[in-house]
């Protein structure tokens, strides 16, 4: 083989390389929409979108229907209407599939209700977004909000808990 054929495989090779690294690129950009924006690790941002006063909220992962809290997330203890807020943990602890992220919080200063925020089925998940807008409380205590999300094995979802 003389020089200018190892010069050019040579550069065939590192030009193949760069091409499927921008696809690869591509692929997770394109994927993760506006999602792609937030760092590995659990981001919960919260927007009082309301216009009442949100207290004592409890984020938590569980692998146990019965919310036996796996790792916590953080609490917000105060919301005024308008007012948002950011929870960040850069890890998320342990594996195992079948893991849900939970949202606990008072209803009408008597009991606790806990709803499903998202649902990881991979073994490590290692990004999960939720972006929790909160309409309003209904006659009950519930909170009534909408959730747009990402979680690093199906994408990104959606779901709305805005009427009663």
């Amino acid at each position: 083989m003389n020089k200018k054929t190892l010069k050019y495989t040579i550069i065939g090779i590192i030009s193949f390389f760069l091409i499927l690294f921008g696809f690869y690129y591509l692929i997770i950009r394109v994927g993760q929409g506006e999602f792609y924006k937030y760092e590995n690790g659990v981001t919960i941002e919260i927007d009082n979108l309301s216009k009442q006063e949100i207290t004592d909220l409890n984020f938590f992962f569980s692998f146990d229907p019965t919310y036996d809290v796996h790792q916590g997330l953080g609490s917000v203890n105060k919301l005024e209407p308008g007012e948002t807020t950011r929870i960040y943990s850069r890890h998320i602890n342990g594996a195992g599939s079948d893991r849900s992220l939970y949202l606990q919080y008072p209803i009408n200063k008597i009991e606790t209700h806990v709803e499903t925020l998202a649902y990881l089925p991979s073994y490590r998940p290692s990004k999960v977004v939720v972006l929790l807008d909160v309409t309003g409380i209904d006659n009950k205590g519930k909170l009534l909000f909408r959730v747009r999300g990402f979680e690093d094995l199906f994408g990104q979802y959606e779901f709305d808990l805005t009427s009663n």
